[in-house]
């Protein structure tokens, strides 16, 4: 199916087979003119979606940093996690964009580095991958095929690339084990000097080590993550907001409130009424 305005065109996959065999699939995929006074798009869709810039400049912001996306550019969204894009002020933004689903996705987006930083550069060799997909779409192809299996396993390889830097470094182990402690227990009031201990680093190491490896200090990390869980429950349960504050490490809803405006834009009550809606 395909939906067709004069700034965008989106291109829907046919319902994908209960036998699917390949890795990666593509559910939905479009064509984009953004201009400097349209809304800015940051609605969850609780997907990985990819943006190629063909021309003009757009900006991805996550958190309170502005990444640049230019020609030949792509930027790798988490839609499950706070973020918003829009065009730039000095001429439309036209772009592509698929969304993404597949085996060790989640993974390689945090492997790659692309929560901290979504934009990755000079990519004009997946031009024709994005293209080759959304002619499939077009002709209402079922959203996993051969072809859209390669097409994006192709674009992942050249993100892979382009972030071989990276890949190759040495991963940071007491990062690592610190935040899987954090996300094995988000209800827990945790402290810097808690932190500290796990680690076996002083405050100010601790600081500049996460910071390095995650883009943000601790807090922050830990705020995003409490969140994102918050938004999951707000979707999927009917838990009233105070105990899914209680659940994400928040005792006072007014500061579970406070936090969840902070990354999502609205309070709890308002997100989980805009979703069902």
């Amino acid at each position: 199916m395909t939906t067709t305005t004069e700034d965008y065109k989106i291109y829907f996959a046919s319902e994908q087979g209960s036998d699917a065999v390949w890795p990666y699939s593509v559910p939905v995929g479009g064509r984009t003119l953004a201009h400097h006074n349209s809304d800015m798009v940051r609605r969850n869709y609780n997907e990985h979606v990819l943006i190629y810039t063909l021309s003009g400049e757009g900006h991805v912001d996550i958190g309170d940093t502005r990444f640049l996306a230019k020609a030949e550019t792509l930027a790798w969204i988490d839609t499950a996690r706070a973020y918003a894009h829009g065009a730039g002020a000095t001429a439309p933004w036209r772009y592509v964009w698929l969304s993404i689903r597949g085996q060790g996705i989640d993974r390689l987006f945090d492997r790659l580095g692309f929560a901290s930083n979504p934009i990755a550069p000079k990519l004009a060799s997946v031009a024709g991958c994005f293209e080759n997909i959304l002619h499939e779409l077009s002709a209402e192809a079922v959203g996993e095929s051969a072809q859209i299996n390669a097409e994006v396993a192709q674009i992942l390889a050249a993100l892979s690339a382009s972030r071989h830097a990276a890949i190759g470094s040495v991963k940071d182990e007491p990062m690592a084990e610190l935040k899987s402690h954090l996300r094995r227990d988000l209800q827990k009031a945790w402290r810097i000097p808690d932190l500290a201990q796990i680690t076996g680093l002083s405050h100010s190491q601790l600081f500049r080590r996460f910071r390095d490896e995650a883009g943000v200090s601790p807090i922050v990390w830990l705020r995003r993550e409490r969140m994102a869980v918050a938004a999951y429950l707000l979707r999927s349960t009917d838990e009233r907001v105070a105990q899914i504050a209680i659940r994400c490490g928040y005792p006072d809803p007014f500061h579970f409130s406070r936090d969840f405006k902070l990354e999502k834009g609205c309070a709890p009550r308002n997100y989980r009424s805009k979703y069902r809606a």
